[in-house]
């Protein structure tokens, strides 16, 4: 069967009634989409100044094929008549060629483009079996059709048809296929439906999770899908950690105070201080709280032991640090952090920052580095800053560090059982990882909220 031989023919545009049939005659189906006003007002408006350019499409029997809202523009402007072509063909080739005629015109949301395609290729492969993956027409085994040389794949065809390539024709099938009717009926009317990227990551999910992203969407409680999906994703993180941290036997210990107060009292000297204090951008005079705090902190480390301090990559900060006199530890390299992921806007005089310094200071005493693998000694640690876009739900505050850096550095200075220390604790990474690894460890946070959260990340080391 081929459509292209289908008879039709346009009603006299000469005839006594103007080329047209009557209103009142013309059947519409029951799968008719909704009536768009705004669309019907601007066709009316350029009917009046211009005419009727397409007339609609009816079968024999006055059923309308195609031309929905051009005859509700007719309506809207009072007319009993409107010119139309008649197309002899059955039930299923009137609505391909009515799905098709909405799909040249890109007409629809989104949404409704992907439901069409849906139906235009169920339709498709009944009209033309043989095309289907799969179909025997007549043979009772089943297995792949090869095609007749006069027929065209759905894809193909609906390719041909409408100028879309393959991929896009198979997106927005999966669209209307995998939403569930409940979100698709819940998003209809909505900007929602007309963003297919957003659709496209909807469809991915689960119905239940599609219904709970759909609705904080459209409610106006997240701006797109995406962002509904990680800030989601991360409450739920944090919840599973918050509750996982009650069942743990796992303890932190983080002192809520002033770090140097905490330092002079610390009962022993630490193996490893490891800490990632303010940057110049967080307090008045950088300088000055450098040397209020490093030296009592690089003094309550063994002659054995190491230090790694974090810093940011600001001339004043670098400046302010490199004059401090160590002590009985010796500034031995600038190591750098560097990440790609969380680049920000770009700057219009300046280069991206993308790293940050760590100052690594060793004890005279100090045994050799353990540091098996090679590539992890390089002074440059290549390193993905935590970040929640991508599923991994791993960034609990602004400034925080990869674990993968935190654990690195604690393996390369420490063995089992020795103390760490971190007199900036935050969120824990440095304390947590150094638990994780077995390693005694000690922090200090002025900062309640940041403790809070530290003891919530528990439930995530209880898991590893």
């Amino acid at each position: 069967m081929s459509l292209d031989g289908t008879s039709q023919r346009t009603i006299d545009l000469f005839s006594p009634h103007g080329g047209s049939v009557l209103i009142s005659d013309i059947i519409i189906g029951e799968k008719r989409r909704e009536v768009k006003s705004d669309y019907v007002q601007k066709l009316a408006d350029s009917i009046k100044q211009v005419g009727l350019i397409n007339p609609i499409t009816i079968a024999p029997d006055n059923r309308l094929i195609a031309g929905y809202h051009r005859l509700q523009a007719f309506i809207q402007l009072g007319e009993t008549r409107i010119p139309a072509v008649i197309l002899n063909l059955s039930e299923l080739e009137a609505r391909l060629a009515e799905i098709d005629e909405n799909l040249i015109r890109n007409e629809g949301s989104a949404l409704e483009r992907g439901e069409w395609l849906l139906e235009r290729k169920s339709i498709y492969e009944e009209l033309f079996p043989e095309t289907k993956v799969g179909g025997l027409p007549g043979a009772p085994g089943g297995g792949k059709q090869a095609k007749t040389a006069d027929s065209a794949t759905f894809a193909e065809d609906t390719a041909n048809k409408t100028g879309q390539s393959r991929r896009v024709i198979e997106e927005n099938i999966q669209i209307a296929r995998d939403i569930s009717p409940e979100v698709k009926d819940k998003i209809r009317d909505t900007e929602l439906a007309d963003r297919k990227t957003d659709l496209l990551l909807l469809s991915r999910l689960n119905p239940e999770k599609q219904k709970e992203i759909s609705d904080s969407v459209v409610s106006g409680e997240f701006k797109d899908v995406k962002t509904a999906i990680n800030a989601i994703k991360l409450r739920e993180a944090k919840k599973e950690a918050e509750e996982a941290a009650i069942k743990t036997d796992v303890e932190l210990s983080i002192h809520h105070g002033d770090c140097i107060d905490w330092l002079k009292s610390l009962p022993e000297d630490a193996d490893l201080l490891i800490t990632d204090p303010p940057y110049a951008t967080d307090v008045e005079n950088i300088e000055e709280f450098a040397n209020s705090w490093l030296p009592v902190a690089l003094n309550r480390v063994k002659s054995t032991g190491r230090a790694y301090v974090c810093i940011g990559a600001y001339p004043d900060e670098l400046k302010a640090y490199l004059n401090i006199d160590s002590g009985h530890l010796e500034l031995c390299q600038v190591l750098v952090w560097t990440y790609r992921n969380t680049l920000g806007p770009s700057p219009k005089d300046q280069y991206k920052l993308n790293w940050q310094a760590i100052l690594y200071y060793k004890g005279i005493d100090a045994p050799e580095l353990n540091c098996p693998i090679m590539t992890e000694q390089f002074s440059v640690q290549d390193i993905n800053a935590p970040d929640n876009r991508y599923g991994t739900y791993e960034r609990w505050h602004a400034w925080q560090k990869p674990d993968e850096l935190a654990e690195r550095l604690i393996r390369h200075s420490t063995k089992e059982g020795d103390v760490v220390i971190d007199p900036f604790a935050g969120t824990g990474t440095f304390i947590l990882a150094a638990t994780k690894l077995n390693r005694v460890a000690f922090g200090c946070d002025k900062d309640s909220e940041m403790i809070q959260i530290a003891h919530s990340r528990r439930g995530v080391l209880s898991e590893c």
